[in-house]
């Protein structure tokens, strides 16, 4: 029996056993299905005047939860979808954020009734809704940090208007079960940390796969995660949740913040160094679900990267960036670059971006949403100013959404005269970039492709008039499609 046909014969507002019936329609539906009859109904409820707010929560909690299991399974088909380029993504990113954003608000409605209703306050009813409005926009964040942003500050309102009326009522530390048959509890507290977490790992740096690889990482160091209403040596980031702004970096303390709140990581720091020695010696806990290629190298980039974020001294500009305005023309991925190189003069793969700085490392630019559509965080690029005289190579660090047209990225620089050239590893034959000079006896870095060339066998460099023997040192950086590899020049 369909969802619909349960409605038309009685509406499930109306009580608790259609409501029982439809949740068990629900739970049997396709996921379009069931998250499109959840929307319908989630739509029905909000400014119903027949509907109290008790039973509105109580119909939003249900449907919540019934949709879980089909809306979880959306991030594994996006990031496939990603991984092969296929134009699901598309339709997969609009459904899992679209009914995030509608749970999102519903909860919002009743946190703003909650807000102003003192009968509202029964400590259960108060605290879950301040669980699920916090996890809501949570998921909703994870899921614009997908395709890079933005992440709008009234996302960060809401979230903070939660732990703020949960706090006011004394229900931040309340455990509930939210899910029937699992002993598993949580608190508003917990909740709010994990979002906290989840911005100050830098969605900006990360793609899609490590993003979500965060995300697991979080959970699984969640219990360590401290939120204090004080400074203490280890607080790292900070937020007034009193305000709509998101987590920050401590820079100076705050002055007249109304609640302000701190958060560190660093407790946590030490199980995720433990953890990476398990993935770098090879092993991977079974509780991450990682496999596939690269598998131990992606978990390993990820734990450094928290690591390198939630320790008592984070990672800090080496250079000043320089306000240096132009154009700049950009190559995306090592096989157009290689091309390039090679003396391909077709302009077909060029892009044209605005640069706003740039510093001895790294350069910040904007470019169009539509170059970046299938651009990344760890892409190779080409890039030549417009008056430039050489091609520098680089690889994309930083990417956020500024508006509907334009993006940010944020690009270093690996290397000012890269060279392409042939190479062979007794078994494959590839195209590579020489990064730096050969010179006998010295290392060498080379972008190779990926997956390239034999790990720990010797290369041979094939177009310097005679083979150059190269012999393996060690894998310096794993990019989106590519691989910087430093090998030692034989004498």
């Amino acid at each position: 029996m369909s969802v619909r046909s349960l409605i038309s014969k009685q509406h499930p507002l109306s009580g608790q056993k259609a409501l029982a019936n439809v949740l068990q329609a629900l739970s049997s539906a396709p996921p379009e299905d069931a998250l499109a009859e959840a929307a319908s109904l989630i739509e029905s409820s909000l400014g119903n005047p027949d509907m109290g707010e008790t039973e509105r929560l109580r119909l939003l909690f249900a449907l919540d939860e019934a949709t879980q299991p089909h809306v979880r399974g959306y991030i594994d088909h996006y990031l496939a979808a990603l991984r092969e380029a296929s134009p699901s993504k598309n339709l997969l990113w609009s459904a899992a954020r679209s009914h995030w954003a509608l749970i999102f608000d519903a909860y919002g409605e009743c946190l703003n009734a909650a807000a102003t209703d003192k009968s509202l306050h029964v400590d259960a009813a108060l605290a879950e809704l301040a669980i699920r409005t916090i996890r809501s926009g949570t998921l909703r964040a994870k899921w614009d940090a997908f395709r890079h942003g933005p992440i709008e500050n009234s996302v960060w309102s809401r979230l903070n208007l939660a732990y703020r009326l949960a706090v006011r009522c004394g229900v931040q530390h309340l455990p509930l079960q939210l899910r029937p048959g699992r002993a598993t509890e949580t608190t508003a507290e917990r909740e709010y940390l994990r979002a906290i977490a989840q911005h100050g790992v830098g969605p900006d740096q990360l793609d899609a796969e490590r993003f979500e690889l965060a995300a697991r990482l979080i959970h699984y160091v969640l219990h360590y995660l401290e939120l204090t209403p004080t400074p203490n040596a280890a607080s790292l980031h900070w937020l007034d949740c009193a305000l709509s702004l998101p987590p920050a970096r401590i820079v100076n303390l705050p002055a007249n913040a109304t609640m302000p709140r701190f958060f560190s990581g660093m407790a946590a720091v030490h199980t995720l160094e433990e953890l990476l020695d398990l993935v770098v010696a090879g092993e991977m806990p079974t509780a991450l679900s990682v496999s596939g290629e690269n598998a131990h190298a992606r978990v390993a980039s990820v734990l450094s990267h928290i690591i390198r974020g939630w320790s008592n001294q984070p990672p800090q500009r080496r250079h000043r960036r320089h306000a240096m305005p132009g154009q700049l023309l950009v190559i995306d991925g090592l096989t157009r670059f290689v091309a390039r190189l090679s003396g391909d003069a077709s302009d077909s793969a060029l892009h044209t971006w605005t640069v706003r700085d740039a510093s001895l490392q790294g350069i910040g630019a904007e470019a169009p949403l539509d170059d970046t559509e299938n651009l990344n965080v760890g892409t190779l690029v080409g890039m030549h100013s417009v008056d430039g005289d050489r091609w520098r190579i680089g690889a994309v660090r930083r990417m956020w959404r500024m508006s509907d047209k334009t993006g940010q990225v944020g690009i270093e620089l690996l290397g000012g005269a890269p060279v392409a050239a042939s190479a062979d590893d007794g078994a494959n034959a590839v195209r590579v970039i020489v990064l730096e000079p050969l010179k006998r006896g010295q290392p060498v870095r080379l972008a190779v492709p990926s997956p390239g060339p034999r790990q720990g066998e010797p290369l041979y460099l094939l177009d310097h008039g005679k083979a150059v023997k190269l012999t393996p040192v060690t894998t310096l950086e794993y990019g989106t499609d590519f691989e910087i590899r430093a090998y030692l020049v034989a004498p």
